[in-house]
């Protein structure tokens, strides 16, 4: 064989592969659109617990422990009522102290 018909070999099965690999990545990226939406959903909700549970713990008198486990109960409460019961726990702490952070971070700067 020569290098020119190596080169077609090449790029015949490099042109046979496109669609195959194309169908392969938007399977993937379908069956993650539930995990793509949790995120976007997640943030505003963990916001919105950290600020209410901020406030219940100035009339309630609640350390920080409490207030972060009732912010994560809010938002697990919230994701199963949007349909996302399977949420990880670690996922909602996170997002929880990430809000926090930028709650106290705001503060700060006011």
């Amino acid at each position: 064989m020569d290098t020119n018909t190596i080169t077609k070999l090449i790029t015949t099965i490099a042109i046979a592969a496109i669609p195959i690999i194309g169908a392969y990545v938007s399977k993937v990226i379908l069956g993650n659109k539930q995990v793509v939406n949790l995120i976007q959903v997640l943030s505003p909700l963990a916001k919105d617990a950290v600020v209410a549970m901020q406030k219940l713990g100035v009339t309630e008198f609640l350390e920080g422990e409490a207030k972060k486990s009732g912010a994560v109960k809010i938002v697990t409460k919230s994701l199963t009522a949007l349909g996302f019961s399977d949420a990880d726990e670690t996922l909602i702490k996170n997002a929880v102290e990430k809000e926090y952070a930028l709650l106290i971070n705001e503060l700060d700067q006011t």
